[in-house]
C-alpha cells in the first residue's frame, strides 16, 4: 500500500514539474518514480528462486537423545535480499540449544526465528542439535519468510507448508530394578511361563474333578458312562501379554487430567513392552488414550515379530492424555480375542470399583492379571488375588536417574 502511494506521489511530482517547467521537481519526481518502481519490482520478485530446506539426521529418537537439525536457505537469482526474517513453527517438547525460540503464554506453538541476508546466488546453512525432552509426535513447520526492499517502503512474505516430523519414543526403564523378583509383572521371574490348556486341542476324557471348570464337562460322555466326565485338553505354555494402559488419571472427567501421572503410566507401559520383547513374549497394547492427529484410541494387535516393539512404542509416543471411553469398555471388547493363558498387565494411576469388577472377571476366566499402579497414594480399591505393584514416585526417581534405552 505504501509503495502504491509513493508511485502516485512520484507521478504527481513529475506532472507538476513538467507543467511548471521546474527541473528540480522533475529530478525529484524521476528519482521518486525510480525508487517506487524498484520497490515494486523487489516486492514482486523477492522470493523468486528462493528455497528453504530442513533435514533431520533421524526421524525417530528416545527421550534424552539429540538429533542433528540442518536448515538451508539459498537464493538462486541476481536480486539480493537485504534483510530476511525466518519464522519456523517449533513444538514444545523439543529444545534447540543455540537457537532463538520465541513464543509463550497464549501462543500454541513457539517460533524458531532467524534474521539474515542473502546475496545473489548465496546459500546459507545453520546446524543445530535438537534435544528431545518429551515423548510425542513433534511437528516442525510450516515456515514463514519475510523480506523487504532496501528503502523500507514495502515488505513481502511467503509461506512454505512443508513440515518435518520427529517421533520421540517414551523413556524405558528396567522394571527389574523397581520390582522384587516375586512381584515381577510378567511372573515370578524372567523365565516364568504359565502352563494352560488350549481348549481348541482336545486330548482325552477323564472322570470329573471338583476343581475342574464346569464348562469343561462333557455332558454326552457323562450320560453314556452314568458319571460326570471332563474334557482334557493339550497343555500349552502361554507367551502372550496384553498391556492395558489407562489414560484416565481421575475417576471423573470433570476432575481433569494429571499429566505427571499419565507420563508415569506411559513409561511403565513402554517398559513392560520392552521387557516382554526381551523375554520372547507375544504382546500387544490396548488403551483408552487418544492417538495424536487421529482421534482413535490406541490398539496394537498381539504379535511377536521383530517390529512389534517399534509398533507399540510408536503408539505410546503418540498417546495423548485424553480419554474417549473407560478402560473397562476397552477390556470388554478384547475378551473374545484373548488367547488362552494371556497375562493382562493393567497400567493405571487410579483404581475404581468398575475396574476392580472387570479385572476380577478376567481373572475368573483363567487369565493372569498384574496391575502396575502409578498413582502417589495407595489404591482405595482392593483386588483380592491380583498382584498390585506400586510404582508411584519410585518411577519418577528411576526416570530421572536412568538413561534412555535404545
Amino acid at each position: 500500500m505504501l509503495n502504491e502511494v509513493w508511485l502516485l506521489v512520484s507521478l504527481v511530482i513529475l506532472f507538476i514539474g513538467l507543467v511548471a517547467s521546474q527541473g528540480l521537481l522533475l529530478v525529484l519526481g524521476a528519482l521518486s518514480l525510480i525508487v517506487s518502481l524498484v520497490a515494486k519490482y523487489w516486492d514482486r520478485f523477492a522470493f523468486r528462486k528462493v528455497t528453504h530446506f530442513r533435514t533431520l539426521s533421524n526421524t525417530r529418537a528416545f527421550v534424552g537423545d539429540s538429533v542433528e537439525y540442518v536448515i538451508t536457505l539459498s537464493n538462486e537469482k541476481v536480486l539480493p535480499l537485504i534483510w530476511l526474517d525466518i519464522q519456523d513453527a517449533f513444538p514444545e517438547g523439543l529444545e534447540l540449544p543455540g537457537g532463538n525460540l520465541r513464543g509463550s503464554g497464549a501462543e500454541v506453538t513457539r517460533q524458531h526465528c532467524i534474521t539474515t541476508s542473502l546475496l545473489p546466488y548465496q546459500k546459507v546453512t545453520w546446524k543445530y542439535q535438537i534435544k528431545c525432552t518429551a515423548r510425542g509426535f513433534h511437528r516442525i513447520g510450516p515456515v514463514r519468510l519475510r523480506s523487504g526492499d532496501i528503502f523500507g517502503f514495502s515488505s513481502a512474505e511467503i509461506h512454505y507448508p512443508k513440515v518435518e516430523h520427529l517421533l520421540v519414543y517414551p523413556r524405558i526403564v528396567d522394571l527389574g530394578k523397581l520390582i522384587l523378583p516375586e512381584q515381577h509383572p510378567l511372573g515370578e521371574s524372567k523365565s516364568w511361563k504359565p502352563v494352560v490348556q488350549d481348549t481348541t486341542r482336545f486330548l482325552r476324557q477323564r472322570d470329573y474333578n471338583p476343581i475342574d471348570p464346569m464348562k469343561h464337562i462333557d455332558w454326552k460322555a457323562s450320560a453314556r458312562r452314568q458319571r460326570l466326565q471332563a474334557k482334557v485338553f493339550e497343555p500349552v505354555v502361554s507367551l502372550n501379554v496384553l498391556i492395558a494402559l489407562n489414560a484416565a488419571t481421575s475417576e471423573f472427567a470433570w476432575q481433569g487430567s494429571n499429566r505427571r501421572f499419565f507420563e508415569r503410566a506411559v513409561t511403565a507401559a513402554a517398559s513392560v513392552a520392552n521387557d516382554a520383547a526381551l523375554s520372547g513374549y507375544s504382546f500387544g497394547l490396548v488403551s483408552n488414550a487418544v492417538a495424536s492427529y487421529s482421534g482413535k484410541w490406541l490398539s496394537v494387535p498381539m504379535g511377536a515379530s521383530s517390529t512389534q516393539l517399534s509398533l507399540v512404542l510408536e503408539s505410546l509416543a503418540m498417546a495423548g492424555p485424553y480419554v474417549v471411553t473407560p478402560l473397562t469398555e476397552v477390556l470388554r471388547g478384547e475378551r473374545a480375542s484373548l488367547p488362552a493363558g494371556t497375562t493382562v498387565v493393567v497400567v493405571t494411576s487410579i483404581l475404581t470399583k468398575a475396574m476392580a469388577t472387570e479385572i476380577a472377571y478376567i481373572k475368573e476366566n483363567g487369565y493372569q492379571v498384574r496391575v502396575l499402579y502409578t498413582g502417589d497414594q495407595a489404591p482405595s480399591v482392593e483386588l483380592p488375588g491380583v498382584p498390585v505393584v506400586r510404582l508411584g514416585r519410585v518411577l519418577d526417581t528411576q526416570v530421572e536417574d536412568e538413561p534412555a534405552m535404545a
